[in-house]
């Protein structure tokens, strides 16, 4: 055997050992990232890559808590997760790009799913850490391995879904989403894991190996028609999988729905093997059904499954989280049973260990693997020495507090490994570390010094940078907040002890005056966020309740003032102000914290709103809704249009265009939130401080539907009737037993809706950020057959709603009129209750519905009304509550719609028009809507128009060769558009929206199908395709380098004789190629492939007949570059002077509410126009602000993807329908001086009333409660 020699001096190799990490003076490239830059903000070690799969196999991250978490969540999972995944490759999803690289695998055991996603900077791709650069020994300039360093969970998206949000992403139903950085200063490489539930069923799988019942069919076959099941035999049973794995085989291979497979339902195999217990399964599958009944009973209906189209991805692999992703994900899972039957797996972990650069351990000792050496080194045991240091020295980096620790385990590995060098290596890291310690503990100030390090948990020796200090002091204080005076001690020991000013100056800030604004963030666990959203205002209240000691609640409430400082926001500084004085700790002195309700205000300026808990979209509603005069007109006159509560009008009560049924409970709560609106209106009127809060009854009437405060409730009475606590002071005695009440409510239905009346209500007709289904801005609510006159055909859609009539263990204290109760009918409708309750005199008796749902608001639990929502479907929670509490004004005698002066001011009609390409005739679907909706461009800012025309335009759908389009049939007064921001996996479109001043909504009018105005806008939309096509081409053209130079250049140079050799030698290898002629032809637009050439024959080679070659390229491809940009002008020309006639139904901008975060998350806020001042003022919870440029505003909200929901109005009745009421002023105290008596010593009684000056020209509107009803 050969034997390696190393020739390096003992010098060399001392030079190189006689050096702390970090020290020897190398310089080293530092290349940063996004999630490298995350790593900083953190004190977590890493692991070597090989080390990292090990522990992701094995379900035991040392660092990241994923499987904790995991541990701690209810999934949907047909196996048990917890043992060591065998992973192989998962469909076509893999793939690999210059700077990204994709493995997609499922274990063959629990059927989880785990995506790698990998990417790098292309630019940055050669200082990738490489085993090439593998030396001994060690260098601080070599990276021959990453060292992944998990940087927490992704903020865009919470790592554990949460269980509804799995369930409505079939396609992809992720559990985790976590981020890893190689740590290595030039590499640029990350991982990011994904997980996700498997996507079969455990019912599935038991229906799959179910032999007995398989077997069982097959005898009963045979019995039955032994002739056609002669070749049947008890083997089939086991083919169950096989043949489910052959259907999705070949639904992903059919290149179109025309060569689709159909499964008959009477197919011998798929009979017996699945029959009518699996049909489910197949739906499920998203497979067509047809069902065709026989005369002898059996269904011979087949199942044909839809054709995905094909990814366009460059590589061709298929798309996460689309239809065909799911197929291959569930064919895969089959295999996976397969496999588990006998049939050997090709795993890919060989794979993912050569995509992360090392290479797998064999035989590891799992017993080591979680000895403290290897876990703080992150390396695997056996592992070679140079894998060891390269550990070592980012470990060095990473965990700067544990260096001693990492030197130990050093030492404890080389003497586990036996290897003299490494052995060598960490006793030298030791001895230099001792000296430096001991060198620095001998100074003047070393002992207090190490001391104070000790205290930050640092080791002594202290070359840490000052960042790396502050660090450890923030981490500190975030661990025990109770600390923090001491803790800026230490820093100030630390601080005083350097002699570089610019480091004592980096610790200075951090103690000098307060938190700075990074520590007040990391104490309230704030890091990784953008900001302090109201979102995270709950945590932050509960850290300060959890808090052991007044010192540290006054430490988070000095954190939470320094954000309050940085964002100027009134709200927090209230909320601040408001929690001292809850915990009885004092305002610190040179504080000026104060809550907005107790400033005083501007009265030019309106009343703000306080945020009672991740409000702010509520806020933003109530304080538009504020400024929309039908509403303020319901809520003042309420009296005028109150719906009676008796169960005769109740039942009578049908709301909104789908005429959904009211019930009890609904209209309760409509009555009590109008009246907390009414009082918050006047609060809004008369206030006379910043701000004034909603309150907690008025936002639990908005944001929770009836059913969950009924349920809210039971859950609460069951409680206290099943298990009593022992009464503490201020909690009443335990209530009588719960009687269990059996009410049921009867309904007529064709399908079962689960979700509350109010839900229902609330979503009917409308898409949110939510319910990411529909595609469009409607519901169906009328519909009407093919017919040959385009005439509507009205039928009622009845939609089944259940509710849980529950008990409470309290009663409302707050006033309501609730009428006697009404005898019940006894014709089984839906009031009919039947108890099973038995009357005892000693009990009291069970309360009524009314009762509940008052006692529920006014006691709801504070956390139930705090979980973001989204402002479309809260807006229609408002609508539903003000529509549910008045009575109808009107019915239309045609459809039975009741329409009263809500519906009239928001509701707009639409049509969705579809028609087969072979039909002449559209279909109809006629529906009230509370907005429109808008789809921002998948790139790029756009035009409102254009969003528009996303909803409203024609649409051709090729596979269901039909077209469809929507028109506007009315309009109200009032006008919402939606601009629909949700997309696919749960992601934000930020891109902008111009946004106009007037709308004008004419091109979207409905208009008879043979009149010149829809032949007009069927040529305008010819014309924006045409223009769409255009833009298209030449965004391909001018991506491309022009070639008409390059190859002009190139035949300049070339000699006859030389060409037609080429010519010649090229055509010998084509011999027997059909000529092709140069088609030089082309039509309209120019594209990549307008060009045919083919290749001549040897016979057609002549250097007498050798064609000349193409002259004057050049100035042909800009001639046809010419020819698309004149085209494109001229269309767009023709659009734009069509359009310009269409301004028959202006609408004027009056407000836009926005959002500024991630899709589930982040913060709203409103701007509103005053027409009478001619202001713009942004209500942003307790702070307003005015802006008087509207090009100003205009130009903020159409450059950025913040506004979501717009709010116009009718430029001709705009004043009848909108304004900004002005807050009413105190009156001026009573002068009782001596001027004012008269020489009786009577008061002199003058007329107070102020004049008018130049200084105020126009005249205030009067207080909204002296108004007239519009």
């Amino acid at each position: 055997m050969a034997s390696r020699y190393d020739l390096r001096s003992a010098q060399d190799l001392d030079t190189s050992y006689a050096s702390l990490p970090g020290t020897s003076g190398t310089s080293v490239t530092e290349n940063s990232t996004p999630l490298k830059a995350r790593i900083l903000n953190q004190n977590l070690g890493g692991c070597h890559p090989s080390r990292w799969i090990y522990e992701l196999l094995h379900n035991n991250f040392t660092v990241c808590d994923v499987f904790g978490r995991l541990r701690k969540t209810e999934l949907n999972a047909p196996y048990p997760w917890e043992h060591p995944h065998r992973l192989m490759i998962n469909g076509n999803q893999s793939y690999s790009t210059n700077s990204t690289r994709v493995l997609s695998s499922v274990c063959v055991d629990c059927h989880f799913h785990f995506v790698f996603k990998m990417s790098w900077d292309e630019r940055h791709s050669q200082e990738s850490c490489n085993p090439q650069q593998e030396q001994w020994p060690p260098s601080d300039a070599r990276f021959p391995w990453h060292h992944l360093v998990w940087v927490g969970q992704e903020s865009q998206s919470s790592p554990l879904v949460k269980i509804d949000d799995r369930q409505r992403n079939k396609y992809y139903p992720l559990v985790a989403r976590e981020p890893f950085a190689c740590s290595a200063g030039p590499c640029t490489f990350s991982v990011t894991l994904e997980i996700s539930e498997p996507r079969m069923t455990r019912e599935w799988i038991d229906l799959l190996l179910d032999h007995d019942t398989i077997r069982k069919n097959v005898r009963r076959a045979k019995e039955q028609d032994p002739d056609r099941y002669a070749a049947a035999t008890d083997d089939w049973a086991l083919q169950a999988p096989l043949n489910l794995n052959t259907y999705l085989k070949n639904l992903l291979e059919a290149t179109s729905q025309e060569n689709a497979r159909s499964i008959s339902k009477r197919n011998k195999r798929f009979f017996v093997l699945f029959g009518t217990r699996c049909f489910e399964m197949f739906r499920q599958l998203e497979f067509e059904e047809t069902v065709d009944v026989a005369e002898d009973g059996v269904d011979g209906g087949t199942f044909t499954p839809p054709i995905p189209p094909r990814s366009d991805n460059p590589s061709g692999a298929t798309d996460l989280g689309t239809y065909r992703a799911y197929i291959e994900d569930v064919r895969s899972e089959v295999q996976c049973i397969i496999h588990r039957g006998g049939q050997p797996a090709e795993l890919c972990t060989p794979g993912l260990h050569a995509d992360l650069g090392c290479a797998e351990v064999p035989n590891v000792d799992s017993v080591l693997v979680n000895i403290t050496r290897y876990e703080i080194m992150g390396v695997l045991p056996n592992q070679p020495k140079e894998v060891v240091v390269n550990a070592y020295k980012r470990q060095w980096e990473m965990i700067p507090d544990k260096r001693k620790a990492l030197i130990d385990a050093l030492m404890s590995i080389g003497n586990d490994l036996n290897d003299e060098q490494l052995n060598e290596y960490a006793v030298t890291q030791s001895s230099i570390f001792e000296s430096q310690v001991q060198s620095q503990t001998n100074g003047d100030d070393g002992g207090l010094t190490n001391q104070a390090l000790l205290f930050f948990e640092l080791q002594p020796l202290n070359d840490y940078k000052a960042q790396s200090i502050v660090q450890a002091f923030r981490r500190k204080v975030a661990q025990d907040p109770s600390c923090a005076n001491t803790a800026r001690n230490m820093l100030m020991l630390i601080s005083q002890a350097s002699t570089d000013d610019n480091y004592t100056a980096e610790l200075v800030m951090e103690y000098g005056e307060g938190f700075s604004l990074p520590t007040a963030k990391e104490i309230l666990g704030l890091s990784d966020a953008s900001g302090f959203g109201p979102d995270t205002l709950d945590d932050v209240k509960e850290k300060i309740r959890n808090a052991k000691d007044k010192d540290a609640k006054t430490t988070y409430l000095e954190a939470m003032e320094k954000i309050a400082e940085h964002t100027n926001s009134t709200g927090l500084k209230s909320t601040v102000s408001e929690l001292r004085e809850m915990h009885g700790i004092a305002v610190p002195d040179g504080s000026n914290a104060t809550g907005a309700s107790a400033q005083a205000a501007n009265f030019d300026l309106p009343v703000g709103l306080e945020n009672i808990g991740n409000t702010c979209y509520l806020n933003s509603l109530l304080q538009y809704l504020f400024t929309v005069k039908p509403v303020r007109d319901v809520v003042i006159n309420y009296d005028k249009f109150k719906l009676e509560l008796t169960d005769e009008k109740i039942k009578e009560r049908l709301l909104g265009g789908n005429k959904m049924q009211l019930d009890r409970g609904e209209a309760v709560v409509a009555q009590a939130f109008v009246q907390e609106l009414s009082d918050l209106f006047n609060n809004l009127e008369q206030s006379d401080k910043v701000a004034t809060r909603p309150s907690q009854r008025l936002a639990n009437a908005v944001l929770l539907s009836t059913g969950t405060l009924l349920k809210e409730t039971k859950s609460s009475a069951e409680a206290t009737t099943e298990s009593q606590p022992p009464p503490l002071p201020t909690r009443p005695p335990p209530g009588p037993p719960a009687k269990e009440n059996n009410d049921v409510e009867m309904i007529t239905v064709t399908a079962n809706d689960s979700r509350d009346p109010v839900d229902t209500a609330s979503t009917v007709s409308s898409q949110t950020l939510v319910e990411e289904d529909s595609d469009r801005s409607y519901d169906k609510v009328e519909t009407s057959p093919t017919t040959t006159e385009d005439q509507v055909i009205d039928t009622v859609m009845e939609v089944g709603q259940d509710e849980d009539v529950v008990k409470i263990s309290r009663t409302s204290d707050r006033p309501m009129e609730i009428p006697e109760a009404v005898e019940n009918p006894k014709n089984g409708t839906s009031q009919d209750i039947e108890s099973t309750d038995v009357n005892m005199p000693d009990v009291e008796e069970p309360e009524t519905v009314d009762q509940k749902v008052l006692t529920a608001l006014e006691h709801q639990k504070r956390s139930s009304g705090t979980d973001q929502q989204d402002v479309e479907e809260v807006m229609g929670s408002i609508i539903n509550r003000l529509q549910a509490a008045i009575r109808p004004s009107s019915v239309d005698k045609s459809t039975g719609i009741q329409f009263e002066e809500i519906m009239k001011t928001f509701f707009v009609t639409t049509i969705n028009y579809t028609k087969k390409f072979d039909d002449k005739t559209y279909q109809k679907e006629i529906s009230f809507d509370r907005s429109i909706t808008a789809f921002p461009a998948p790139q790029g800012s756009c035009s409102l128009y254009e969003a528009l025309g996303r909803n409203f335009d024609q649409e051709i759908i090729e596979e269901d060769k039909l077209s469809r389009y929507t028109a506007i049939k009315t309009l109200p007064p009032v006008l919402h558009v939606l601009i629909q921001r949700s997309q696919s996996m749960g992601s934000k479109n930020g891109n902008p929206v111009l946004i106009p001043e007037i709308l004008y909504l004419d091109r979207y009018m409905d208009a008879p199908h043979e009149s010149s105005t829809f032949r007009k806008r069927v040529e305008s939309w010819a014309t924006h395709s045409r223009i769409s096509d255009i833009k298209a081409s030449k965004a391909a053209v001018e991506s491309t380098i022009p070639t008409g130079p390059i190859l002009e250049s190139i035949g300049q140079g070339e000699d006859g004789k030389g060409s037609i050799a080429a010519v010649t030698e090229d055509s010998e290898m084509a011999d027997g190629v059909k000529i092709v002629e140069e088609d030089w032809s082309f039509d309209g637009t120019v594209d990549d492939d307008y060009l045919l050439v083919g290749r001549p024959s040897v016979n057609s080679v002549t250097s007498a007949g050798l064609p000349s070659r193409p002259k004057d390229i050049k100035d042909t491809e800009t001639a046809i570059r010419e020819k698309m940009d004149s085209e494109l002008r001229d269309k767009e020309e023709a659009l734009e002077n069509y359009y310009s006639k269409l301004k028959s139904n202006p609408y004027r901008l009056h407000a836009v509410i926005c959002h500024r975060g991630q899709l589930m998350s982040g913060h709203y806020w409103v701007w509103i126009y005053d027409f009478e001042q001619d202001v713009w003022r942004k209500y942003n919870d307790s702070n307003v602000e005015v802006r008087r440029s509207t090009d100003e505003v205009l130009n903020t909200l159409s450059t950025s993807g913040e506004p979501y929901f717009l709010c116009y109005v009718r430029d001709e009745d705009k004043e009848t329908y909108v304004d900004v009421p002005r807050r009413r002023r105190p009156a001026p105290p009573s002068d009782t001086s001596f001027e004012n008596l008269d020489a009786d010593g009577d008061i002199t009684v003058t007329n107070s009333e102020p004049l008018k000056t130049s200084e105020s020209p126009q005249e205030l509107p009067p207080a909204y409660s002296e108004q007239n009803s519009d």
